[in-house]
């Protein structure tokens, strides 16, 4: 009775659900429930067997729209998928780390209190020039070393 009717059952269904891989599996399905047990009754009419195609379609195409419903906007922080680094890069970028704060401890206290007061507490350089009580252009010539610095140390891998 399944090859006699699945052509035209999938026939069928591939308008009902937009897709002939669906629609396949859906007939497959739909012979699976179709099928009575030994002890049951004889086989219902083959118009019985549309209408389980026909619902289980209609089941399908109603669970795709709730699916696309869902903004991922509305999904929270802690819910979406969290990328997990190889433990060989978070080794990799612990030694940049130590690398970088080795070069900061070793610039000169101008230097680095510069560059802290910038980077880490955000401050302008008018300000940072005003509590140092120096000229905006020297803590750009103090911050435009520090960071030199710490770019060669980095390009040369010390």
């Amino acid at each position: 009775m399944y090859m006699e009717h699945r052509k035209a059952l999938v026939d069928y269904a591939v308008p009902l659900t937009g897709s002939r891989d669906e629609a396949e599996d859906i007939v497959q399905e739909a012979f699976l429930r179709f099928v009575p047990d030994q002890d049951e009754e004889p086989t219902p009419p083959k118009t019985y067997l549309y209408r389980i195609v026909r619902n289980l379609s209609f089941n399908a195409r109603s669970r795709k729209k709730r699916e696309r419903a869902v903004d991922p906007g509305d999904i929270p922080w802690w819910a979406l998928p969290q990328f997990v680094d190889t433990p060989e890069n978070d080794l990799l970028f612990c030694e940049q780390v130590k690398r970088v704060a080795s070069v900061i401890e070793s610039l000169p206290d101008r230097e680095r209190t510069v560059l802290q007061m910038y980077r880490h507490e955000g401050l302008t350089m008018s300000e940072i020039a005003d509590r140092l009580k120096i000229s905006a252009p020297t803590v750009y010539r103090l911050l435009k070393n520090a960071m030199e610095e710490i770019r060669q140390h980095m390009a040369l891998g010390q």
